[in-house]
């Protein structure tokens, strides 16, 4: 059950979101803690290889193609921002940020 709206169209066949490999940069890491108090171990036990993810993609005309991912953390819902990062194989991405969902 999706929680939100989408905020693009969705696509014609859904696909499942496997995120493999989740490669987190110390600028994205520290910022997503000092804003939201999530640490970065945090997002990937809710993300990397996790089957079943609650997503939807959305193409933002400034920040690109991102999935904007529904999980858990802390027992509360949380949205992550995931950013393809163009890998062959389509399963490694970026977080942009993630933070707890008043829903």
């Amino acid at each position: 059950m999706v929680w939100w709206e989408p905020i693009c169209k969705p696509r014609a066949v859904r696909e499942d979101l496997w995120v493999a490999r989740l490669s987190v940069s110390t600028r994205t890491a520290n910022k997503i803690a000092a804003r939201h108090r999530i640490t970065e171990s945090e997002v990937r036990d809710a993300v990397v290889c996790v089957a079943g993810l609650e997503y939807v993609w959305d193409d933002d005309s400034d920040r690109g193609v991102r999935a904007i991912v529904q999980v858990k953390i802390r027992d509360q819902s949380t949205l992550v921002v995931l950013y393809p990062a163009g890998d062959p194989l389509g399963d490694s991405y970026h977080p942009g940020s993630a933070y707890f969902a008043d829903l």
